[in-house]
């Protein structure tokens, strides 16, 4: 009886162990018809970390030529940080946006966040388009942010395939004025 017991105590601590690992949020809730933006963010992390593919990444400022790299080394968390902020469906949040759904004619469906005229929120206005199966195929957000000492604005855009969701490319257009500094605008354009 003891070995029986020890055996149960035993599978059951097995089973609680290996139930631990915490389950990634599905990109689309179905019941409240959000897209859920940062599950999406931490799904392609992971998978871009697993599989490193090659980016070929191009940047410019202002007068400079465009220097372009080719590489498989990327923190991809760090690199797509710029779009974690973009994720309006935090309660908090959601009092400072209007948010338009609409369906397109092929079945994909339009989301539109507007930002009110009294918020005080950096993101201006967020555009999602989602493939007829809730795949992400296209962001485009416009960011500006100000205080006595800068202001800057930024043009994000990012696209994934519509067919699985998985990111293709990103980009940024931004301008940057220091109080005391010259305005810089860049681009950065990436490509996987």
């Amino acid at each position: 009886m003891l070995r029986y017991s020890l055996f149960v105590l035993f599978g059951l601590l097995l089973a609680a162990t290996s139930g631990c690992d915490r389950p990634v949020p599905p990109a689309a809730d179905a019941a409240s018809g959000a897209y859920n933006l940062h599950a999406y963010l931490q799904q392609q992390i992971q998978r871009l970390q697993q599989e490193q593919p090659m980016v070929l990444k191009s940047v410019k400022t202002e007068d400079q030529p465009v220097e372009t790299v080719e590489t498989a080394k990327v923190d991809w968390e760090e690199e797509l940080a710029m779009f974690q902020d973009l994720d309006l469906n935090k309660p908090t949040l959601q009092e400072y946006y209007t948010r338009t759904d609409s369906t397109l004619a092929d079945g994909s469906i339009s989301i539109h966040y507007d930002r009110r005229p009294d918020a005080e929120a950096p993101v201006q206005h967020l555009y999602l388009r989602l493939s007829p199966s809730r795949h992400l195929e296209q962001l485009q957000a416009l960011v500006q942010d100000q205080n006595i000492l800068f202001f800057t604005r930024r043009n994000l855009q990012l696209t994934a395939d519509p067919a699985n969701g998985n990111l293709s490319g990103y980009g940024v257009e931004g301008t940057q004025k220091l109080i005391f500094g010259d305005t810089l605008n860049y681009s950065v354009d990436t490509n996987l």
